[in-house]
């Protein structure tokens, strides 16, 4: 299979996809693996030549063929469409692709159908799709009930069905939601993994299918416990290529799987998660959305960093408001609120007076909780996500009475002064010195977290495009 061949079944396999129903491709969580990515993946796994492989749901088979390509001959696929299966096996050539519904189907079942044996490999993308009340996973007793107390999506479907043909020992490769990692849905498959099977590598893909919801990542696994002294190794995929970012002992993580895109951010989150009170255990009631919807009732839209849009910041009370809409780039956004009414687009915090509310405002704007929030908290996702109590509940608090005035003034300050005008941002740059103090950074960690988040935020919030919107 030459170059020519690789624009062919391109052009194969983009055509039959283009040619399924919208529709019938949602409600079965069909999104096509693009072949350069394929291609990165067979690569990277380095699968021995003798290795039998299977893609359980295979679709047009850019897996197989990128197997085909690279010389592997013990390859199987399957997929519950007879259409696509016959239009697979006629663009790859091959003969064992067969048309069985493998989330359907007990792994014994499938087995019986294609290869008396276990397989060395599973690999693929399988389907990800809530599964409703008219899906029904026809297997073995409990299977349904497994799968609905685990995330109830097609995708753990995917997993437990591997889990079953795979030789003990052998291996799992397999395009799932980012989500799997950390969102409480998933605790039962999760832990499921982290207690009973070996992690080898986790690569981030990023919003890799625009038309998929959510980030995706490539979860490799082997089907036997790990070892005491075995280590998830993180990568990210961009253009066709690989890169290591870190590795982190499997022993390391209880339930959530926290992404670390370097091995300094290791240390740093033990720091930050371990020696420090939680916004939620210094706030004077539970952090909540607001709900009132009179004409007078603050928005989300109307907040910006340390003010309001067209309104004045109020001379006492006791409440924080923060725009619920969560972006990466301009990190978390609030104001000092006093007695101001909430609409439903705004996260409330209440604190004991409003010292302290000025003095929480400062930390929140501050690099040192964004980068956490960003980086652990919402696991490095560039999604747009809502800034609940789940999340700003875990951001690490000092509450420093020595430095609590210093941060006040400059907060005063930021509220009085024009928004983001050269003054705003030489106030900014100041108050994140003092945090960084109060936190105890290094300057070898404050270096890293700066270089981090430029990465991260978008350059206006440096004062390096100025916007008054």
């Amino acid at each position: 299979m030459g170059k020519l061949m690789d624009k062919e079944y391109i052009v194969e396999s983009n055509s039959h996809e283009g040619n399924l129903d919208s529709k019938y491709k949602k409600s079965n969580g069909i999104f096509y693996t693009d072949l350069e990515l394929s291609n990165a993946i067979v690569e990277f796994l380095k699968i021995p030549k003798n290795a039998s492989i299977i893609d359980p749901c295979c679709g047009m088979g850019s897996f197989l063929f990128a197997l085909k390509k690279n010389g592997y001959k013990h390859l199987f696929g399957c997929d519950f469409d007879e259409q696509t299966v016959n239009k697979c096996k006629k663009a790859l050539n091959m003969r064992n692709i067969k048309c069985i519904d493998t989330l359907g189907n007990s792994g014994e079942n499938i087995l019986a159908e294609i290869k008396k044996q276990r397989f060395d490999y599973v690999i693929g993308n399988p389907p990800y799709a809530p599964i409703s009340g008219d899906t029904k996973l026809k297997s073995y007793n409990g299977f349904n009930n497994l799968v609905k107390s685990s995330g109830n999506n097609l995708f753990v479907a995917a997993l437990y069905r591997a889990f079953e043909i795979c030789k003990a020992g052998g291996m799992v490769s397999v395009i799932i939601p980012k989500n799997l990692l950390h969102i409480s849905s998933y605790k039962i498959i999760r832990e499921n993994l982290l207690r009973n099977k070996r992690i080898v590598s986790i690569i981030e893909l990023g919003i890799h299918f625009k038309a998929v919801r959510g980030e995706q990542i490539v979860l490799t696994f082997q089907n036997c416990e790990a070892q005491a002294n075995d280590e998830i190794k993180f990568y990210r995929y961009d253009k066709g290529k690989i890169e290591y970012m870190s590795s982190v002992p499997q022993s390391y993580y209880k339930n959530e799987i926290i992404v670390f895109t370097g091995d300094d951010e290791v240390p740093i989150y033990d720091k930050l998660k371990n020696s420090y009170p939680q916004l939620g255990e210094v706030c004077s009631e539970n952090i909540h959305r607001g709900h009132d919807k009179s004409k007078d009732a603050v928005t989300g839209k109307q907040i910006r960093k340390f003010g309001f849009k067209n309104r004045n910041i109020p001379d006492k009370g006791n409440q924080i408001f923060i725009q619920n809409i969560f972006s990466a780039e301009a990190g978390i956004t609030a104001s000092f609120a006093g007695d101001l009414k909430p609409a439903e687009t705004v996260t409330i915090v209440k604190m004991e007076n409003e010292q302290l509310c000025k003095y929480i405002l400062g930390l929140l704007h501050s690099r040192v909780c964004n980068y956490f929030l960003i980086r652990f908290e919402f696991n490095n996702s560039r999604l747009t996500i809502h800034t609940d109590a789940k999340y700003l509940n875990q951001i690490p608090i000092v509450v420093d009475n020595i430095a609590m005035e210093d941060v006040i003034n400059i907060v005063n300050k930021m509220e009085e002064t024009e928004y983001m005008s050269a003054e705003w941002f030489k106030l900014n740059e100041s108050l994140n010195a003092i945090v960084y103090d109060i936190y105890k950074i290094s300057d070898e960690d404050r270096e890293y977290i700066e270089a981090e988040m430029r990465k991260i935020s978008a350059s206006k919030w440096y004062g390096e495009k100025v916007c008054t919107a």
